[in-house]
């Protein structure tokens, strides 16, 4: 008898294991899109080393049951070490972080690179065809959700949260040991060089000290976005934001490729320089992001630049009627750094005029959560 169970026990084992193997595997759905094989599932340890591989993903289906398709490119080092995510465009109008990510990979030569660069380009599908920040759902008419607040996602949840959890479970989960989400300001705001960190995950902030930038705010999360749900399942992540929407920066491409470049030296993927950092550029960090809304609608003089510094009680934006009349002046609450600015000048109530990145002494104890509508 204890023999059986023995033998029912080492065969459930075995089965285990095989569905655990099976489930690991690469999968390719046997379409080709555009020349490009399609995969439903990634495993980095089938693909061929010292190659550069691109795919197509196989998303969530739309309304009429066909697939949203990915872009995926993978560069699969000669020999192995670390393994970096890199994610553009999960807001359809943030361009210059796809230009990032097809710049760092065509600058990397896999035969030389030890560990794999992971590159996912513009997951928010719809969003991206539409140049919108917004993913577009049929629910009672046109719904308009923000791909950055689904994830990890939910297998059995709608349209967006299941695409979420598609790319988070059969795409990163498994194969990424760090993260970079790459972001800019939305639709009528620019963006520092910024990057939003873990205030508790020391790896998470050296991989934005690694970047030549200007700001980083050390925060304790923020349900929905990406960043935090990677830092949940243990791949330290940053937000990085490069600039301003719907068009490609020559110098925010420029910092967000050298910031990819630093990682790959750092972390002794490749035998290169390490190039500008966030320590060159005198990096202001902060714990505490106030943003300041429209409390009339108008139009809006800026008093200061994008990480200009600013005092507590320093006026740095005035509203005005149609008539050239002062409806309201804006006044800073903190010391600290212009992080995000409108580029809009009609500013209607309710919308982000300007956000200061600063310091609380409150945050240093319990973390600040920030009420913003970025990353």
């Amino acid at each position: 008898m204890r023999k059986g169970r023995l033998a029912l026990v080492s065969l459930a084992a075995a089965l285990l294991l095989a569905a655990t193997a099976a489930q690991a595997q690469t999968v390719f759905t046997g379409d080709v899109v555009q020349g490009k094989r399609v995969i439903s599932q990634l495993d980095l340890a089938d693909l061929a080393p010292g190659k550069t591989h691109s795919f197509f993903f196989q998303g969530v289906e739309m309304g009429t049951g066909q697939h949203w398709y990915v872009p995926v490119m993978v560069a699969k080092g000669a020999q192995s070490g670390k393994r970096l995510l890199l994610v553009a465009g999960v807001h359809g109008d943030e361009l210059n972080p796809i230009r990032v990510v097809q710049k760092a990979l065509a600058g990397i030569d896999a035969t030389k690179l030890s560990g794999s660069v992971i590159g996912i380009i513009g997951p928010s599908r719809p969003g991206v065809e539409h140049v919108t920040r917004m993913w577009p759902m049929s629910n009672l008419g046109l719904n308009l959700v923000n791909p950055n607040r689904t994830w990890p996602g939910d297998e059995t949840g709608n349209t967006v949260e299941r695409h979420s959890w598609l790319i988070m479970n059969r795409l990163i989960k498994g194969n990424a040991d760090i993260g970079v989400d790459i972001h800019t300001g939305g639709n009528g705001i620019d963006f520092a060089l910024f990057a939003f960190a873990n205030w508790k995950d020391a790896e998470a902030q050296q991989i934005a000290r690694l970047f030549p930038i200007d700001q980083i705010l050390l925060e304790p999360g923020f349900d929905g976005t990406l960043e935090y749900a990677l830092v949940r399942a243990g791949i330290p992540a940053i937000t990085l934001e490069l600039g301003g929407p719907r068009s490609f920066d020559d110098q925010m491409v420029a910092a967000g490729t050298e910031g990819v470049d630093n990682l790959l030296s750092h972390y002794k993927m490749l035998d290169r320089p390490l190039g500008q950092t966030a320590q060159d550029r005198n990096v202001f960090v902060g714990n505490k992001l106030v943003d300041y809304f429209a409390v009339q609608s108008g139009f809006t003089e800026y008093l200061v630049k994008l990480n200009d510094a600013v005092k507590k009680g320093q006026k740095v934006a005035i509203q005005r009627n149609a008539f050239g009349e002062v409806v309201h002046e804006y006044v800073a609450q903190i010391d600290g750094r212009v992080a995000i600015i409108g580029t809009d000048a009609v500013r209607e109530r309710g919308v982000d005029v300007i956000s200061i990145l600063g310091n609380s002494s409150e945050c240093a104890v319990n973390a600040c959560p920030y009420h913003g509508d970025e990353p």
